[in-house]
């Protein structure tokens, strides 16, 4: 069976930085999952590349960059259609607060079917996705 899943912010961040509490954690859930089996939603990726930039400077965001291209992370991209379900998803969930970046990941869930996230974020998991029962939030 060939496991996938779409990637967040949260997990890229810890998975980076040996500082972040849950650095072990991350590393080991990314180990889990082979050549072309995880999603970057262009968004999220650009929210990463953001905090890596104002963390810890351009050098590792240029690093962290060329590491994610070589990886074989398929990056999506986001167009209208994902935005138009993203901007659905963020009403109907205002209360879980998710934003821009958390409903267009959970948008891009929905456009490829995929109900398996690597998060730290717990608030994702009481997203309901049309195709499934719930989310599968790892670790």
């Amino acid at each position: 069976m060939v496991l996938s899943a779409i990637l967040d912010t949260s997990i890229l961040i810890a998975a980076i930085s040996t500082r972040e509490q849950h650095h072990l954690q991350a590393a080991a859930v990314l180990r889990e999952f082979g050549q072309g089996e995880l999603t970057l939603p262009i968004t999220i990726l650009s929210e990463t590349m953001s905090l890596i930039g104002s963390r810890h400077g351009v050098s590792l965001q240029r690093e962290v960059l060329d590491r994610i291209m070589a990886s074989g992370v398929a990056v999506l991209p986001v167009g209208t259609q994902v935005l138009a379900r993203a901007r659905e998803i963020d009403g109907a969930y205002a209360d879980a607060g998710f934003g821009f970046a958390d409903s267009t990941l959970l948008a891009c869930c929905e456009e490829l079917r995929v109900a398996r996230v690597l998060s730290l974020d717990r608030r994702l998991a009481c997203y309901r996705p049309t195709f499934a029962p719930g989310l599968e939030i790892l670790p």
